[in-house]
């Protein structure tokens, strides 16, 4: 069974000294916040390309990177974690954490800059008497895993802005939350695009690190189908807010159209009635012919408007002699 710490202090430094003496894989998980660049350096003596890995500085084109030298392979990704929400519920419960990834025969290192235990947070399966390689995509398969849980998050808030425009009528959806959403869609989709690289390539360059023999399952080929897989389930989210826009902008212009539809005729009738015709001078002379021709005439037309184009054309009913 591979090992977990997840700390460097002295007594993780004894064990980790003991571990590499007895040839056994063990993962580490450390935080800069805690434990020095130097300290990681003296403890886990890793290869160039690994020190490249530990030096990285969380440049977004650094997810893209896979360094190996046969004696080691470094790559970053980002997983998620649980982050404080506020009284009031709002924001997300789930945040990106950037993990730099370290894998030599001896060990797997995963550093990152939070006070944050990914053991406990990821709680990877590690049962006995599985191999180091197993370990390794446990563990990237954990943190996979916690991406897709960070959008199911995404994909509920969808969920309930749908029923908010559907239980309320057709409520407006808040503007803020959709930006908030299709921007936090967007980002993710831009990383995990990056990360598909990493794990294309990650199943290619782990066959030819020593201590792990190529002829055991092909672990990492599933890891590459779950990125192809997230990527799909991040587009269709996407597509389910593109298309709770267009009900709302469908629904805005369904109600321009019933105002168009009534005001068109009544816009006429004003025109008309407007011009200087010397025979509505000349009898356009009392109130009462006013109140006829300047109030009721408008009114029953809009009335008429109202049942007979906005009802049977806007509202989709069918006329009585098509239906069945």
């Amino acid at each position: 069974m591979t090992e977990v710490l997840d700390e460097l202090d002295a007594g993780g430094r004894e064990r980790v000294a003991a571990l590499r003496a007895a040839g056994r894989f063990f993962w580490l998980d450390a935080s800069l916040a805690e434990t020095s660049h130097d300290d990681l350096v003296v403890a886990l003596d890793p290869p160039e390309h690994a020190l490249r890995t530990l030096s990285a500085t969380g440049d977004p084109r650094e997810s893209r990177m896979l360094l190996a030298d046969g004696a080691s392979i470094g790559f970053a990704l980002r997983c998620y974690v649980r982050s404080e929400v506020p009284a009031d519920g709002a924001g997300s419960r789930l945040r990106p954490l950037w993990v730099r990834v370290v894998l030599t025969a001896d060990y797997l290192l995963t550093l990152h800059q939070e006070r944050v235990s990914l053991p406990a947070v990821l709680a990877p399966e590690l049962p006995p008497g599985r191999g180091r390689r197993y370990a390794v995509y446990s563990v990237l398969d954990a943190m996979l895993a916690s991406a897709f849980d960070a959008l199911e998050e995404l994909e509920l808030t969808l969920d309930a802005l749908a029923a908010t425009w559907t239980d309320d009528d057709g409520a407006l959806v808040p503007r803020a939350t959709l930006q908030e959403t299709g921007a936090s869609l967007a980002t993710m989709r831009r990383r995990v695009t990056a990360e598909q690289a990493v794990f294309g390539r990650l199943g290619v360059e782990i066959r030819a690190l020593r201590g792990f023999d190529a002829d055991e399952e092909s672990f990492f080929d599933r890891l590459d189908e779950q990125v192809d897989h997230l990527l799909a389930s991040i587009d269709a989210a996407a597509n389910g807010m593109g298309m709770l826009l267009d009900l709302q902008l469908n629904q805005r212009a369904y109600l321009v159209s019933v105002v168009a539809t009534i005001f068109v005729p009544l816009t006429f009738i004003t025109g008309f009635f407007g011009m200087n015709f010397g025979w509505m001078v000349d009898r356009v002379d009392t109130p009462a012919a006013f109140l006829l021709l300047g109030l009721l005439v408008p009114i029953v037309t809009a009335a008429l408007a109202w049942r007979f184009l906005v009802r049977r054309f806007l509202s989709g009913e069918a006329p009585s002699g098509r239906r069945r």
